[in-house]
């Protein structure tokens, strides 16, 4: 089942965690560098353990910010 959650929004992973009844724990992770995000959070990484679940979330979408002139 939680091959199922990649790429989906964490909303929805998070019903199905707590559903679970097991502990887990979550980390979000950002680009590199100068970059923008926006959008929803969704399960980019995924490990399941016999006492715990830890998931990786990043926003779906990011562009670079663009330099400002002066």
């Amino acid at each position: 089942m939680t091959l199922a959650w990649y790429g989906l929004r964490w909303d929805e992973v998070k019903k199905d965690l707590e559903a679970l009844n097991k502990p887990y724990t979550f980390q979000i992770t950002h680009p590199r560098g100068r970059m923008e995000t926006w959008g929803d959070y969704r399960v980019v990484r995924l490990r399941d353990f016999d006492d715990r679940v830890d998931v990786v979330i990043a926003h779906e979408k990011f562009s670079r910010v663009s330099a400002s002139t002066p």
